[in-house]
């Protein structure tokens, strides 16, 4: 931190006590001070001020069986002190979604896919059901921190963009972070569906301390999602996207490139499964639904379905191997409906096992059960409210 005032040294360790709090869920001051490497009055003087702006709030913990003495004081998040609101957008599901700080959903829109395909429409039409979610659940309109955005696409998150999203049907650019800003008066976070799930599991979840995480989305195309010696990693200009187009030869037996959604994604799955007809006269969205019935199915021991699904994963996993070899990350998340059945990571887990000579550590793989739904709340709690400049001064005014 050095040629860093003493302002910013004191932001930025407010921010971090603030993270701890939120990626806990319930922590004591001794705790975040051992894990921040702070001393206990820096932690004191911080989290008075975020009771006092309505932020955080104490809670007693009971001692544990059979022992004496009063109950343990430890830190949550103030449900009642303000309010995010996530908007989830991919093939298979779009929802709004309001939340408080403790990331409880208290009420939510599902759009259903109707109106999905013209971009701008759509995005004006969730500010409009997210207005009136505010408008029912949140009395004071001030403590509405800002608003966390998924969407299956290709992204230029430093200017709020979405170039296109091949899956959603959106051909032109939609400037998506400036319609909500106008709509809604909040800050905004843009991220992919992939992306927002690795920052939301090493920020909350299954990847907490752990430096070099992937996360593989895996649904009619493929997202992935990395951090890199324990930043986020988006690329050059933060543009990041989908994988459903991304060219390869890998495994097709010929020089001829395909993309990996027609090698292994969910739609060449089902275009393995029904007739060319039948593929065809279903929709992107019901294309997505008929995924998850072919994983509902495999799960439920159908023979033909199961077999498929094992074939896809290893699929996947011959086509990230490369890649993973290279990155040598220390974990792996699949996230995503193909990801839901334990036959498909099962045979992506047996597939990268053959990796093990090329690998200077054995690599973990898991499945996430974090929704694009759910990453875009967290990704709201993290950017709007941990990482963000906040004004206590003014929180404290409003109480």
């Amino acid at each position: 931190m050095a040629g860093w005032s003493q302002e910013e040294i004191g932001r930025g360790n407010r921010q971090r006590v603030l993270g701890e709090i939120l990626g806990s869920g319930t922590i004591s001051r001794t705790q975040i001070a051992d894990n921040l490497a702070l001393n206990a009055a820096s932690v004191s003087r911080i989290t008075r001020e975020l009771i006092e702006a309505r932020l955080v709030q104490e809670v007693g913990v009971s001692q544990p069986e059979g022992r004496r003495g009063p109950r343990t004081k430890k830190l949550t998040m103030d449900r009642s002190g303000g309010y995010v609101i996530g908007i989830g957008i991919n093939a298979y599901q779009q929802v709004v979604t309001l939340a408080d700080l403790s990331n409880n959903r208290i009420a939510s829109w599902d759009a259903g896919g109707a109106g999905l395909t013209d971009g701008t429409s759509f995005i004006r039409a969730c500010c409009k059901q997210a207005k009136a979610l505010i408008e029912e659940h949140v009395p004071e309109k001030d403590r509405l921190f800002g608003v966390g955005l998924t969407i299956a696409g290709n992204l230029d998150k430093a200017r709020g963009i979405v170039i296109s999203a091949p899956t959603l049907g959106w051909a032109e650019e939609t400037n998506v972070c400036g319609i909500v800003r106008e709509e809604l008066g909040v800050p905004v976070a843009l991220e992919t569906p992939s992306a927002a799930i690795c920052q939301s599991e090493v920020a909350f979840g299954a990847a907490r301390n752990i430096e070099n995480v992937a996360v593989i989305y895996c649904a009619m195309g493929f997202g992935i999602g990395l951090q890199v010696n324990g930043q986020p990693y988006s690329g050059i200009g933060r543009v990041g996207g989908v994988l459903t187009e991304a060219r390869t030869t890998e495994g097709v037996g010929s020089n001829s490139a395909v993309s990996l959604s027609d090698l292994c994604g969910g739609k060449a799955l089902l275009r393995q499964l029904l007739t060319p007809k039948i593929f065809e006269a279903l929709s992107d969205q019901e294309r997505a639904q008929k995924i998850r019935d072919v994983v509902s199915a495999a799960n439920d021991a159908d023979g033909e379905y199961r077999s498929v699904v094992e074939d896809f994963g290893a699929r996947a996993a011959n086509c990230f191997s490369l890649s993973l070899t290279v990155l040598q990350p220390e974990l792996v998340l699949l996230a995503g409906p193909l990801a839901q059945s334990p036959y498909y990571l099962e045979a992506f887990r047996k597939q990268i096992d053959n990796l093990k000579a090329d690998l200077q550590q054995p690599i973990k793989i898991k499945s996430s059960a974090m929704t694009h739904m759910g990453a875009a709340r967290l990704l709201s709690l993290h950017e709007n409210i941990a990482n963000a400049e906040l004004d206590l001064n003014l929180l404290k005014g409003g109480s």
